[in-house]
């Protein structure tokens, strides 16, 4: 038996183990917040720690066979913006408060996304959101985005119940502060609505999310689940339920449904993109929804960006030049997220540092006072990430027999789309310039769907509808799409 010594700015704690077990699997597994994007297989060099008297080490690569003294950064808050935009709808409460279990009941929607995750708890007397609490998703422990963590689960052992409790611990800490502030009890808690991708919603309920990632991509179920809070593991009413939503696909879940549904009827011909470790892009019309994912891969949520990190406090946010940069929370640079990768990349080819191909001479110093630079790499991983999302809105365009002139709006969901400058995504091509003057954040749509789910009882019509009137399109079967992938590399 050996001690591990844990320290962090917020406390001091000891953890016994056995010795063999890579450090990064004694941390996770005692709840410890470890940047791991590749979940532990060594490839993204991330999950470097500070053991004291040995300097920095690889976690998932060192094997500790005596007591040491860990030093570990305090915890990370998300910064994901929660507000209401014009575009999405704000329905009344049509729930009867005669049929309530108790003279407080609390309702809560939450969007389970696979980098962050935010709980809307709403008053189901007044109507009134009582709180907003937003938080990193501590599955990212075991890998940024859902292949690896479906990977994970199929490969360990216990794999899917570590993930399992590790989101269900995480959301019952914030149901019991809530209740604590409140001065309520977990019985006040009486209808949960929860969104996300598919994965997400198959870890959250104990599926086995591997088919997901097996051909035919055929998901253990796509319509709305209903479980009791007993049986789900979480802390309320035990007469109360928990709803997720239903999905379109493997890989189209069941955000983009709540997102879709919650847009207003503004426009007639439109496209709904969110860009996080994923893609999914949808192309709506007056009669039907054409929606597909593509393997863009996380690079836009910090993951094999060689200083990637994810939009929390000290992520490098906008770029215009060296001397203009904006970093969230106003603190020391430590990284680069997704918005301001962008604006770099975008930068670096204005000024001719990176050609039509992509080619970088030389690392590129973000700042002659920092030790954050981008690579040829990371030129590379955003170059296939930004091909994948335009080439699979050509795809759908295509097929949908619609051309750029066509298209009322696009809107841009998730923390990204609303942080990215859309000057700088159109110039590198990850969007298509011809809507430039089109394009509008919408937030955290997926939330506000399950928002407003939960508010109203017509809803679900419409994320019924919404389900109904989509169809999946496989990229990998459109025969097109290599080419298509291969001309839109270059910017």
């Amino acid at each position: 038996m050996i001690r591990v010594k844990i320290i962090t700015p917020e406390k001091t704690g000891i953890i016994k183990t056995t010795a063999g077990l890579p450090l990064l699997d004694i941390l996770r597994n005692n709840g410890m917040d470890i940047h791991a994007p590749c979940g532990g297989k060594g490839t993204c060099g991330k999950c470097t720690v500070k053991i004291t008297g040995e300097g920095d080490v690889l976690s998932c690569k060192y094997f500790p066979d005596r007591d040491i003294e860990v030093i570990l950064p305090g915890r990370v808050e998300a910064n994901i913006l929660t507000r209401q935009t014009e575009f999405l709808v704000d329905l009344p409460l049509s729930m009867d408060s005669g049929s309530h279990l108790t003279p407080s009941p609390i309702g809560a929607a939450i969007d389970i996304g696979t980098t962050t995750v935010v709980i809307y708890f709403l008053n189901l007397i007044t109507g009134q959101i009582e709180k907003i609490s937003s938080f990193l998703n501590p599955q990212k422990v075991y890998g940024a985005d859902v292949i690896t963590r479906i990977c994970y689960c199929q490969e360990q052992e216990n794999g899917l119940s570590e993930l399992r409790r590790s989101i269900i611990d995480a959301i019952n800490h914030e149901f019991d502060a809530f209740i604590t502030q409140k001065g309520m009890k977990s019985e006040n808690l009486e209808k949960v609505i929860i969104t996300g991708n598919t994965t997400m919603l198959h870890i959250f309920l104990g599926e086995d999310p591997v088919p997901i990632a097996l051909a035919p991509f055929t998901p253990r179920f796509t319509g709305k689940q209903t479980r009791s809070g007993y049986s789900a593991g979480i802390k309320i009413n035990t007469d109360a339920a928990v709803v997720t939503l239903p999905v379109i696909s493997a890989f189209v879940g069941a955000d983009i449904v709540a997102g879709l549904s919650a847009l207003k009827n503004m426009y007639r011909n439109y496209l709904f993109i969110d860009i996080g470790t994923n893609g999914e892009i949808a192309v709506v019309t007056d009669d039907r929804i054409l929606a597909c994912a593509t393997a863009a891969g996380p690079a836009f949520e910090g993951a094999n960006i060689s200083f990637g990190m994810a939009a929390v406090c000290g992520a490098i946010s906008g770029f215009t030049d060296p001397e203009n940069i904006e970093v969230i929370g106003n603190c020391k640079p430590a990284g680069i997220c997704g918005s301001g990768i962008v604006d770099i990349v975008a930068y670096l080819l204005r000024t001719g540092l990176i050609d039509e191909t992509g080619f970088l001479k030389e690392p590129f110093l973000i700042g002659s006072d920092m030790n954050i630079e981008v690579t040829q790499q990371d030129i590379r991983e955003i170059q296939l990430a930004k091909s994948a999302i335009y080439s699979g809105i050509k795809i759908l365009m295509n097929k949908a027999g619609l051309s750029f002139g066509d298209i009322d709006a696009l809107f841009l969901a998730g923390g990204f789309g609303n942080y990215i400058h859309t000057w700088s995504a159109t110039e590198i091509g990850l969007l298509p310039s011809e809507l430039k003057d089109r394009i509008y954040p919408v937030g955290n749509s997926a939330g506000i769907g399950a928002l407003q789910f939960l508010k109203s009882d017509a809803f679900e019509k419409k994320i019924n509808s919404t389900v109904e009137n989509a169809q999946y399109v496989e990229l990998s079967d459109v025969d097109e799409f290599p080419l298509e992938f291969a001309l839109n590399m270059n910017f």
